[in-house]
């Protein structure tokens, strides 16, 4: 798991944040799954090459919010109730890169009420590539 974390140390975020931010949008894209285990503190530790208290910490924050919980003497896994928190997280992902949409859109000029227009035409596409390729594997970008 820890392999799919990119941790930034450059960053303002803290690291523990970071760790934390991570996995509740790898719970969120499905990749973690309630019921599924996670690294021990000091193996996560290890790996994304943090401080112990650091790994802690960030596993702390996740428990406090309900993605994960900790067994003694077995681990610390998905909660059930994660499910929740990851369409919310979806929903965040969703909402940050809109957001960043906007943003671009607007530094370079582009008509911001056509993004609407645009939006649809690119849904449109996007669906009938999905269809074409029986299942969504293998869609090809908009050059």
């Amino acid at each position: 798991m820890t392999n799919q974390l990119q941790l930034d140390p450059a960053s303002p975020v803290a690291l523990y944040q970071q760790i934390s931010d991570q996995i509740r949008r790898l719970v969120a894209l499905g990749a973690l799954r309630p019921g599924d285990r996670l690294p021990t503190v000091r193996d996560l530790a290890v790996e994304a090459r943090v401080n112990r208290n650091t790994a802690a910490r960030a596993i702390q924050q996740l428990e406090s919010e309900g993605i994960v919980r900790t067994r003694v003497g077995q681990g610390t896994f998905v909660a059930d109730g994660a499910a929740k928190a990851g369409r919310l997280e979806r929903q965040r992902v969703v909402d940050v890169a809109l957001e960043r949409l906007l943003v671009d859109a607007s530094t370079v000029g582009f008509p911001l009420e056509e993004l609407g227009r645009r939006l649809e035409e690119r849904l449109g596409r996007f669906r009938r590539e999905r269809q074409g390729s029986h299942g969504g594997q293998g869609t090809k970008e908009d050059s």
